[in-house]
């Protein structure tokens, strides 16, 4: 009854003398103080929640850059070696520019690797123009030679026979040596590198353009294993070779050609570097 008596009286003072308003904008400027005080720490919290996030924000755009900066620098590097052995190898071409080779597409029919003796038959002979001692590649690496040759087919001796010796180089230093078979597909050995030579696991072994019968450049192997033994005077080197010497079924056959002939290759063409050396193992 008296809050009822109470509300009455209230709207008529408003309606008379709009009190009500008056009491209202009081009574928000008597509260506005209070809100801001309130206010406060929520608007602080919020400022240092943004602070931090940004800063959080900032560190991890920091971290990112840093590690854009070290993938150029390692990228530099790499290219750096890159231009190393991009001039080696324009030196190992030098001088012999006008030489070709054709390739010739063969078929592989029977494999025999025994510890003894690593051999390939292809169906390519003497018919096909293959000739004793011929190079043998695949898409990959370096195979092998030809070592003997019948009208239809021929027999291709594999870097890996026990007998076989190939001179190579390491691509990113030009070191000179040998690479001989071990009568394992995958795996040479490198006996003659000093202790001391500059070789690392990983290293490309190409063929080193000396002698008469590989072209320079042509990949042989990577390096596998390094071993320096104190006390001697040579590393015990081995390298995997790259060839598919157990498991392809195509090879290509290597063969100069005169410059007025380069045009007949019958799969490809291209500049190559010297020819070569191959064969037996010293006893």
């Amino acid at each position: 009854m008296l809050y009822g008596l109470l509300a009455v009286v209230l709207m008529a003072m408003d309606q008379s003398g709009h009190y009500v308003p008056r009491l209202h904008s009081a009574a928000g400027h008597l509260a506005e103080p209070v809100y801001h005080a309130v206010e406060w720490p929520l608007r602080a919290g919020r400022d240092l929640l943004l602070q931090f996030q940004s800063r959080r924000s900032l560190q991890q755009e920091n971290l990112e850059l840093r590690g854009q900066l070290l993938g150029q620098k390692a990228e530099l590097q790499r290219l750096d070696s890159l231009m190393q052995e991009n001039r080696r190898l324009r030196s190992l071409f030098e001088g012999v520019q006008g030489q070709k080779f054709e390739y010739r597409i063969a078929e592989l029919l029977r494999v025999d690797l025994d510890p003894f003796s690593h051999k390939v038959l292809i169906d390519r002979g003497s018919d096909d123009g293959v000739t004793e001692g011929q190079a043998v590649i695949d898409g990959m690496g370096v195979m092998g030679q030809v070592e003997d040759v019948h009208l239809h087919f021929s027999t291709v001796r594999l870097i890996s026979d026990p007998n076989h010796a190939l001179p190579v180089q390491i691509n990113r230093t030009g070191l000179r040596t040998v690479a001989f078979g071990m009568g394992e597909t995958g795996s040479l050995s490198l006996p003659t590198v000093p202790r001391e030579a500059d070789v690392r696991e990983g290293d490309l072994l190409v063929t080193s353009g000396l002698g008469d019968r590989f072209p320079g450049g042509y990949p042989v192997a990577l390096i596998s294993r390094i071993n320096r033994e104190e006390g001697l005077s040579f590393a015990q080197l081995q390298a995997r070779p790259l060839a598919a010497l157990d498991r392809g079924r195509e090879v290509l056959l290597i063969s100069a050609v005169q410059n007025d002939e380069t045009t007949n290759s019958p799969v490809a063409d291209t500049a190559a570097t010297q020819q070569e050396t191959e064969g037996e193992k010293p006893e």
